[in-house]
């Protein structure tokens, strides 16, 4: 990490981690339309809690598929390639959810959308960091969080607005993906200046990098002890804090309505005003994950967390003041010590020529489990409040743990060490 003032970069560079960091936004956009829509389609389509978590756990799942699977094929057979293609398959999938006439409907575009956003997560991530300069590499990479927040906030306000339209409200959250994705696609694959910027990538490559368009062989990856230590440090803090992020994303509305007593537009209204701050927080991160302040900001943050979470633990939930609070604790420290810096130490850790992997690998992994959790989440809520949130505050002080040890091995590994792509041989 530099300790000087950053550097301003090329618009370029902006536009494309814009452009990769809708990858983000389109995942945290179906995740949070889904947890907006959950209590809709239980009414809708009848489903108990059980298909509720079917439906949530679903969507994990295909996120998880993808990424394990996604960010592999894209440094097989072309980072760019791949890049280009996920979000359309994505399109595919919200448009069924939109026009979705029947639960066998949903949960088939719900899998449809959840494997090509876990495709794109790991592939725009490791697109973007490729093609970053010296000294921006976390900057850009950071903005992908910041589109993910972006993309929670706009769903959220999308949620308020339609709150009182039932089923056709649900489907104007989807349709909105569908053409924001749709238009994500179309500059993806015509804008100039990303063909540009793809070719000089490349060309700076052969030169500085010679060897990072050939893929690092997978068993190599793997056997490889400092790699293997990193795929299992970044796995293990991202499985731990992502427990917490994927529950309270995807079941806030949820737990607002069914513990808490709200309206489905209380619910939503809230969600959106703590968002704002959390957006806030994710751009204030984006300045500074560059610099010294990156780890006291990541301590802070943790132990911010754990502090809402045992405070709506030791209340149990049912007082819409004091969740009201927790969103905003939660919304503060959030962007400091979460998936920002588990995507930046990840693309730290690894070469060019198997950071998709490496990404994919672990956020793939860790869908998995959240997607098991999703499945009984429903009933954790109705068994007990205060005892999800108990278990909440525990996976976050494990992160928080997890996350102190990535820092201090990053302190102690150059960015030069693992910046060239690794030899074959």
């Amino acid at each position: 990490m530099s300790e000087q003032k950053t550097r301003r970069l090329d618009r370029r560079y902006w536009q494309l981690a814009v452009a990769g960091g809708m990858a983000s936004y389109l995942d945290s956009g179906v995740l949070i339309s889904a947890g907006i829509s959950l209590a809709i389609w239980k009414e809708h389509f009848g489903l108990d809690s059980w298909m509720l978590g079917i439906v949530s756990a679903g969507l994990g799942l295909a996120v998880a598929i993808g990424a394990l699977f996604g960010g592999r094929i894209a440094d097989l057979f072309g980072r760019t390639r791949v890049f280009n293609i996920d979000v359309f398959i994505y399109v595919i999938g919200v448009g069924l959810i939109a026009l979705a006439v029947n639960p066998a409907m949903l949960i088939g575009g719900v899998l449809v959308a959840g494997v090509a956003a876990g495709a794109d997560l790991p592939t725009s991530i490791a697109v973007i960091a490729e093609r970053a300069p010296e000294g921006a590499q976390g900057r850009l990479v950071a903005f992908t969080q910041v589109m993910w927040t972006v993309g929670i906030v706009v769903a959220t306000l999308l949620g308020f607005l339609v709150a009182n339209l039932d089923m056709t409200g649900v489907r104007i959250l989807f349709l909105h993906l569908f053409v924001v994705g749709l238009a994500t696609g179309l500059v993806r694959v015509l804008s100039p200046s990303f063909k540009k910027l793809e070719a000089e990538t490349l060309a700076r490559n052969a030169v500085a990098h010679p060897g990072s368009a050939e893929t690092l062989p997978l068993r190599r990856l793997l056997t490889t002890r400092y790699f293997t230590v990193g795929i299992v440090l970044t796995g293990l803090f991202y499985v731990f804090y992502g427990l917490v992020a994927n529950t309270i994303g995807q079941f806030k509305t949820y737990f607002l309505v069914t513990v808490g007593d709200a309206s489905q537009s209380t619910a939503t209204g809230f969600s959106f005003v703590t968002m704002l701050i959390g957006l806030a927080c994710a751009l204030i991160l984006t300045r500074l994950v560059d610099t010294k302040w990156r780890n006291p900001l990541f301590m802070g943050g943790n132990l911010l967390l754990i502090a809402g979470l045992v405070l709506t633990a030791l209340t149990g939930g049912d007082n819409l003041a004091l969740m009201f609070l927790f969103l905003v604790m939660y919304n503060l420290s959030n962007p400091f010590c979460g998936e920002a810096l588990y995507k930046v130490w990840t693309q730290e850790t690894f070469p060019v020529n198997s950071r998709a992997t490496a990404q994919g690998l672990t956020y793939g992994a860790a869908r998995l489990i959240f997607a098991g959790f999703a499945l009984v989440t429903p009933a954790l809520i109705e068994w007990s409040p205060s005892g999800l949130f108990w278990v909440l505050a525990g996976l976050a002080a494990v992160s928080g743990a997890l996350g102190l040890a990535l820092a201090r091995r990053g302190q102690r590994t150059s960015q030069e060490r693992i910046s060239e792509p690794v030899s074959l041989f």
